[in-house]
């Protein structure tokens, strides 16, 4: 006997319990026994319980309890011999691969955070065969707000938007977790301007991230097309540009003209985070997944100084006038959320191990500015002395060049080809 779809949208509401209940029953059988329905029906809602009482409900619900209560009591009570196609194993049910049974799995956020709920249950029919980016779309009007960003693990595997459930042999009732961008470390606009001496027709730029994160956005849309980046797998992206003396860029694969080329990334789950307040040696390592910036390595400025500072620090790591404004403008929200910040910015040489860029022709001077920044509590002032003491002793605009490590001469030379990158990272 097979269910017709019309009886499944009559018990809708509650062939979810339904489903789960049937499924541990079948798979509790032996492989070689097949299954009633009959049977199976009969131990899940047995005479007793249809024919119980009803708790006071307002009229609507009542209504819809009692018909749903009488539609099983009629399959509980068929007269044929109705046998289930024999399962292939626990995991794969014949509930599982109906296409119109109900499937449900468990979302679960990690970490659990007061703007969504620790976990919640999406189910509907067919719902292992439907690809990740739809589960995305199910989570996002549940908790109102999007995810586009954030990543879907189930265990070590992070979740391809353009497969299904079913691949990743995910079952009805597993768990999948949510990691949200609040609850990560995100490299944020950095953007790539080209000044070629003359004319170029074919630019060719690749940017390939180390494993440790993934891209989140990009523009214009690359020439290749960006590979899922699983967990331990790298990402590159190439764009092929018409460039102009001016910063002008027109992308081979779009048409679109556009003043830089633009990316963020997001870094990987299972991060490990360093203790706010330990003062520990400087380092100039960089770990997108697992950022530094303390005591030992940054500078403490109130927020009502920053402005100044940047703009000077800024001008001295080569960003032209347009550049600097942007930078500040568009790091300035987030950092006036904080009475004191501190912030460093990364040494070439280690931010390209984290963000490889290959460009063909190759230019004659590059200049990569990533800033790192946290806030601090005023509470914590004492921790950080070294980081504040160094703030105002130091010459920030010498003393961050040489951190980073800029030819300035050569990065304003306009005879050169020249290439000049900037983005952060807040580090919460």
């Amino acid at each position: 006997m097979e269910i017709a779809p019309e009886l499944w949208s009559t018990v809708s509401h509650v062939i979810d319990m339904v489903t789960i209940t049937l499924e541990s029953e079948i798979s509790s059988t032996a492989c070689d026994s097949p299954v009633s329905l009959e049977k199976a029906l009969d131990r899940i809602v047995s005479p007793k319980s249809l024919n119980s009482s009803l708790p006071p409900l307002s009229s609507p619900h009542q209504q819809a309890r009692r018909d749903t209560l009488h539609t099983l009591r009629q399959l509980a009570t068929l007269g044929q011999s109705a046998t289930l196609p024999q399962a292939d194993s626990p995991r794969q049910s014949w509930t599982q691969k109906s296409g119109r049974a109900f499937q449900a799995v468990n979302i679960k956020f990690l970490p659990s955070t007061s703007s969504a709920p620790s976990s919640f249950i999406i189910n509907e029919p067919g719902l292992l065969g439907k690809k990740v980016s739809y589960i995305f779309g199910l989570i996002e009007a549940k908790i109102g707000y999007s995810v586009s960003i954030s990543e879907l693990l189930f265990g070590i595997s992070c979740l391809d938007n353009e497969r299904t459930l079913s691949s990743y042999g995910i079952a009805s009732g597993d768990t999948i977790n949510v990691t949200l961008e609040v609850d990560r470390f995100m490299g944020k606009k950095p953007v790539i301007y080209l000044y070629p001496p003359s004319s170029l027709a074919d630019v060719t730029v690749e940017l390939a991230l180390a494993s440790s994160w993934r891209f989140s956005a990009v523009h214009p849309p690359p020439w290749t097309t960006i590979p899922p980046g699983d967990p331990h797998t790298a990402q590159c992206v190439t764009w092929t540009v018409a460039a102009e003396p001016n910063g002008m860029l027109v992308d081979k694969t779009s048409g679109m003209e556009v003043s830089y080329l633009y990316w963020e990334a997001i870094a990987k789950s299972n991060l490990v985070m360093t203790d706010t307040t330990t003062v520990i040696a400087n380092t100039e390592a960089f770990d997108p997944s697992c950022p530094s910036v303390n005591p030992g390595d940054s500078v403490l400025l109130p927020t009502s100084k920053l402005p100044g500072y940047l703009d000077v620090v800024l001008k001295a790591l080569t960003l032209h006038t347009e550049a600097r404004t942007s930078f500040i403008t568009y790091w300035l929200p987030d950092m006036l959320k904080y009475e004191y910040v501190a912030l460093r910015f990364i040494a070439q040489e280690s931010y390209e191990k984290a963000a490889g860029m290959r460009i063909t022709p190759a230019p004659d001077i590059v200049t990569r500015v990533f800033m790192l920044f946290r806030g601090v509590a005023a509470s914590d002032l004492a921790l950080w002395e070294p980081a504040r003491a160094r703030a105002a002793e130091a010459d920030g605009a010498t003393f961050w060049a040489d951190a980073v490590g800029v030819d300035a001469a050569r990065a304003a030379d306009s005879g050169l080809f020249r290439v000049l990158e900037w983005g952060g990272m807040e580090v919460r």
